[in-house]
C-alpha cells in the first residue's frame, strides 16, 4: 500500500471525516492504523482515482490493546459521490475480509462517530439493528459496537466476494 497516498488523501479530506478533535488528534486517528493495524485505499474502477480510505486495529486503548477480539475502526471515508454506489458495499466487504484475515478470532467491530450525524443515521441504524449490536453515547460521541459475525453475514447478502 502507498502510505503516503493514504495519508495525503485523508489529510485533504480531514474536515469531511466529522472528527470533533483538533487537527493533531485527527492525525493520530488517520495514521494509527498504519502503525498498529491495517489501512486501505479505495479506488474508483473507472478513473483509478483514490476515492476513499479506511483503517482499523485490534484492541482498545482502555484495555491496553489486549482485547484483540475487538476491531476498532479508526477512520472510514468515502468521497460523497461514491457513497450510494456498489463501491461502498464492496469496500466494506473487503474491509471485513481484512479484519478476519488479520485476526480470525475477532468478535466485535466498533467505531466512534459524532452523536448527531444526521447524514449517517440511516446507515448507523442498520448496524445497530443487527443482533448483538449496541450503541452508547459519551462526550458528544456515539460508540457503535457490532457483532463481527452479524456484520459479516449482513454484507454477504449484497455481493459475493470471498471474505476468507
Amino acid at each position: 500500500m502507498d502510505y503516503e497516498a493514504y495519508i495525503n488523501f485523508l489529510l485533504q479530506h480531514h474536515d469531511e471525516l466529522n472528527l470533533l478533535y483538533p487537527f493533531a488528534v485527527k492525525l493520530s486517528f488517520i495514521s494509527s492504523p498504519l502503525i498498529f493495524g491495517k489501512a486501505m485505499l479505495i479506488f474508483s474502477e473507472e478513473s483509478y482515482q483514490i476515492v476513499g480510505g479506511d483503517g482499523f486495529f485490534y484492541g482498545t486503548g482502555p484495555n491496553r490493546y489486549e482485547d484483540r477480539h475487538i476491531c476498532q475502526i479508526e477512520v472510514a471515508f468515502l468521497h460523497q459521490d461514491y457513497r450510494r454506489t456498489s463501491l461502498f458495499t464492496k469496500g466494506l466487504q473487503i474491509l471485513i475480509g481484512e479484519m478476519k484475515a488479520g485476526n480470525p478470532h475477532v468478535e466485535k467491530v466498533q467505531f466512534w462517530a459524532s452523536e448527531n450525524e444526521v447524514e449517517l443515521e440511516r446507515l448507523f441504524s442498520k448496524f445497530d439493528a443487527l443482533p448483538g449490536s449496541k450503541s452508547f453515547g459519551a462526550n458528544n460521541l456515539a460508540c457503535h459496537q457490532i457483532s463481527f459475525h452479524e456484520l459479516e453475514t449482513y454484507f454477504r447478502r449484497f455481493v459475493q466476494i470471498d471474505l476468507t
